[in-house]
């Protein structure tokens, strides 16, 4: 099986105050995508997300289409 790396929640959550589906995590950011984000993405075009000042986060368009 696939560890799950992105998964879809109602609302952001405190990692340090409750368990996070992930496992234990000692921080989170929130990043908000704008339409030109998502007009972006759409077009075939990466986004690139500084994470904390330390990491690099990439953000793609998976366009294949996924029974869940």
């Amino acid at each position: 099986m696939t560890e799950q790396t992105i998964l879809i929640t109602e609302k952001t959550f405190n990692p340090e105050e409750v368990d996070s589906p992930f496992g234990k995590r000692w921080g989170g950011e929130l990043f908000k995508l704008t339409p030109k984000h998502l007009e972006a993405l759409q077009s075939g075009e990466t986004l690139a997300i500084d994470v904390m000042s330390e990491y690099v986060a990439f953000i793609t368009l998976d366009k294949k289409d996924h029974a869940e």
